[in-house]
């Protein structure tokens, strides 16, 4: 057992029985396992997938801790393992998680590990699709013609135009001089402009001819 030792163990053990070499090893060791275990499981269960990063290495990094602990002597169910994967997915991977569990899937991690990189692939996609569904609003919204200050003044309502005034029957006609109308609503003026209008006609044909 002595030769099997580092030289530092060999001295400490060296006037010693097996019986309390075995015991004082053992001790030895196993507070170094539970320290080990410790640190493993905590550093399993604090992963978090950041939205954005690669999903292969951070499954990678959780599968190795897994086999750490069962190397241990301490292994996860394949249930656990593949829950404690899933709850350290950010919300983009909500969808996956729900249609893994609808149709209760039982993988191994190396199949889960596959599936995640699929999953992703597909929500780049979509998250890409979406952006350019909203870049093609926005300049759709920005080709948008802005009315002239022509279209604006012809959209506004034209102002009502102030009705006429009628004459009083007081008012007097500046051409029969009679009362109740105005020379422009006179019959006389009207009839006499008319005869003017029919002269300056036969006047000017004559002077064709």
């Amino acid at each position: 057992m002595l030769a099997c030792m580092s030289s530092e163990l060999q001295k400490q053990y060296e006037n010693r029985d097996a019986h309390d070499m075995i015991v004082g090893l053992r001790g030895m060791f196993e507070n170094q396992a539970q320290a080990e275990r410790y640190n493993t499981s905590k550093s399993l269960f604090a992963c978090r997938l950041t939205k954005g990063s690669p999903v292969s290495p951070h499954v990678i990094k959780m599968i190795g801790y897994i086999e750490s602990l069962e190397k241990l002597g301490f292994p996860l169910s394949p249930e656990l393992a593949t829950d404690v994967i899933l709850q350290s997915l950010p919300a983009s991977f909500e969808p996956f998680i729900l249609n893994f569990h609808m149709n209760s899937m039982e993988k191994s991690m190396a199949e889960l590990h596959g599936m995640l990189k699929t999953a992703e692939e597909s929500i780049k996609k979509s998250s890409s699709h979406v952006m350019m569904v909203q870049k093609d609003s926005k300049k759709r919204k920005r080709k948008g013609k802005a009315k002239t200050s022509d279209e604006i003044s012809s959209s506004k309502p034209k102002p009502v135009g102030k009705p006429k005034a009628s004459p009083a029957a007081s008012d007097t006609c500046h051409h029969c001089h009679k009362t109740g109308h105005w020379r422009r609503n006179c019959k006389l003026y009207l009839e006499e402009l008319k005869k003017k209008k029919g002269s300056k006609t036969s006047s000017s044909g004559t002077e064709k001819d």
